[in-house]
């Protein structure tokens, strides 16, 4: 019994790979967000009126953090802020793993085709209309995961088979198993990476746009400067623990999702034509799945990811202000003689 935690536990386990995927991730993630809105700023700023501009800046960062803002009104901000990311953690390690159900969900619809005629050739028709979006999804994600390749498309004859219920056939089905587990981990770097992104974009571009206003050209300079040391010292105490924090939730998601989209090319899982097949696919695939969720490894990165974010949040709201009080002193006073 022993072996086996063990066993399940190296089986889980990130490593240097997780982690590096991680960052690329967030870091794509928000490098394109900053880059969308300050696109989209310029181009306001060029075709509408000042106030107009400084509106849409503000109510773009303010929808960034209005969860925080709105749930600290009636808790502690400390409490908010870790109630957040615990969630947003949680969600990348453990709902990983429930989001697994959906094959469940999937298959037992399936199931239900060959009963009634008119929801099969209803569906069929939803199915074949969103095809070609699937297709180009499934293109896009080929493109990124080279190991996408190894699931051929085979061209059988869906006639006679349970796929000649559905819109597709095994070939994209087994695309999508392979995509699935990725799902939860992608968006939470995604959405978070986002929100840095555009946080970014509105601390470099109001600063730079005040800067000009109140000290015209060279004012450009020293606002942009003035507002990315205020974002980097309001970010940097807390954000050095909240952010690696949350990789390192997103890898351990990760690592499941691709033991998990690797699993369907290995064992050949969803290939048979019979739904008998399908569900004994979907069967290994859930206990795979409850191996992890019940896994020493990972309930021990979950108890510590989410000490950790307490930690970070206790700073963010305690420690953080301070520091960047007295650092915004520092920056003002060396900033004096460049404004006289």
């Amino acid at each position: 019994m022993r072996s086996e935690g063990n066993k399940n536990m190296n089986k889980f386990s990130i490593g240097a790979k997780d982690i590096v995927w991680t960052c690329k991730v967030f870091l794509l993630s928000a490098f394109s967000a900053f880059v969308l809105a300050m696109i989209a700023y310029v181009l306001t700023f060029i075709f509408a009126e000042h106030e107009p501009v400084s509106e849409v800046i503000m109510n773009t960062a303010s929808a960034a953090t209005s969860k925080v803002e709105v749930t600290s009104n009636y808790i502690n901000p400390m409490w908010a802020i870790f109630f957040f990311n615990s969630i947003a953690a949680c969600c990348a390690v453990i709902g990983t793993g429930l989001f697994m159900m959906v094959h469940k969900l999937l298959i037992g619809d399936i199931a239900m085709r060959p009963k009634n005629r008119y929801y099969a050739g209803l569906s069929i028709l939803m199915e074949k209309t969103m095809m070609p979006i699937y297709r180009l999804l499934i293109r896009i994600a080929s493109a990124l995961d080279p190991d996408m390749s190894q699931i051929k498309n085979e061209n059988n004859e869906n006639a006679g088979t349970i796929w000649q219920y559905c819109g597709y056939g095994k070939y994209e089905y087994r695309m999508f198993s392979y995509m699935l587990p990725y799902t939860v981990p992608l968006l939470i770097l995604i959405v978070n990476g986002m929100l840095m992104g555009i946080l970014l974009a509105f601390f470099t571009f109001n600063g730079a746009l005040t800067g000009f206003e109140l000290f015209g050209e060279k004012g450009i300079i020293i606002g942009l400067f003035y507002n990315i040391v205020y974002f980097s010292i309001s970010i940097i105490p807390h954000g050095i623990i909240e952010i690696p924090t949350i990789l390192v939730a997103a890898a351990v998601g990760y690592h499941f999702a691709y033991s998990q989209a690797h699993d369907v090319i290995r064992n050949k899982f969803f290939t048979g034509d019979e739904i008998e097949s399908l569900l004994t696919d979907s069967g290994h695939i859930f206990k795979t799945t409850k191996d992890y969720l019940l896994s020493a490894y990972t309930w021990k990165m979950v108890v510590l990811i989410i000490l950790t974010l307490l930690l970070a949040a206790y700073i963010e709201t305690y420690v953080t202000l301070g520091i960047v009080d007295k650092v915004m002193m520092i920056i003002d006073g060396s900033l004096e003689p460049f404004l006289a």
